[in-house]
């Protein structure tokens, strides 16, 4: 999924979503470990899913904790 679809997803949603992936990541480390054929381009692919969508999360957060951040760097000149 792309950052922008990302974006449009809820808090709740997004949440699911990384919850998914993590077991995903999960079941591929099973099954590497057990000896099943995993294909390795998917760990790479799942990890920066998971980092785009806590990325996304922190940057609400940040948001919420600071929602003038952003104003406020351009009214001191």
């Amino acid at each position: 999924m792309k950052a922008r679809e990302l974006r449009q997803l809820s808090q709740e949603e997004l949440l699911k979503e990384l919850a998914g992936l993590r077991e995903t990541l999960f079941r591929l480390r099973l099954r590497r470990a057990t000896g099943e054929a995993a294909t390795a381009s998917e760990f790479p692919r799942l990890r920066r899913e998971v980092a785009r969508i806590l990325t996304l999360l922190g940057e609400r957060e940040q948001a919420e904790v600071h929602p003038l951040a952003e104003q406020g760097a351009s009214d001191n000149g």
